[in-house]
């Protein structure tokens, strides 16, 4: 019953991300949310952070972003959930250009008053060391 509740957050939250509904994602993370973001800082603290996150992403983009959750992996525990997938999101950006990146997600859920909130969330690329740049072109 958790997992598939989980599931349909997540459901949900891709959704919310393809139309840029802000409230709807931010309907997701807990007031307290922990996040270890694709972009700087190394971390922040708190749901008016990650709104202003989601915002420049949103900005950054002239239209709809497609965003694909790949390889799901839900595990309940009382009243934590952790997942982790690899998500596929690609549009136009503001500048005309087209983006097409994979990323890796993982994220702590907790039951909170009756409801699953994201309390930790960690959204990275692969690095290649070599060069020390992101590795943006990788395909899942």
């Amino acid at each position: 019953m958790a997992e598939a509740l989980i599931r349909q957050r997540i459901e949900d939250l891709a959704k919310a991300i393809h139309t840029k509904d802000i409230n709807g994602v931010m309907s997701l993370y807990a007031s307290d949310i922990v996040s270890f973001d694709i972009d700087p800082p190394l971390r922040y603290i708190g749901a008016d952070r990650k709104r202003r996150a989601w915002q420049e992403v949103f900005a950054a983009y002239s239209g709809p972003i497609a965003y694909e959750v790949r390889d799901l992996n839900v595990t309940t525990q009382g009243e934590l959930a952790f997942v982790h997938s690899v998500n596929h999101v690609h549009g136009t950006l503001a500048s005309g250009h087209a983006s097409d990146l994979w990323l890796r997600w993982t994220a702590c859920f907790r039951r909170i008053e009756g409801g699953w909130l994201i309390v930790h969330d960690h959204v990275s690329v692969p690095v290649d060391l070599k060069h020390g740049q992101a590795a943006l072109n990788l395909k899942a």
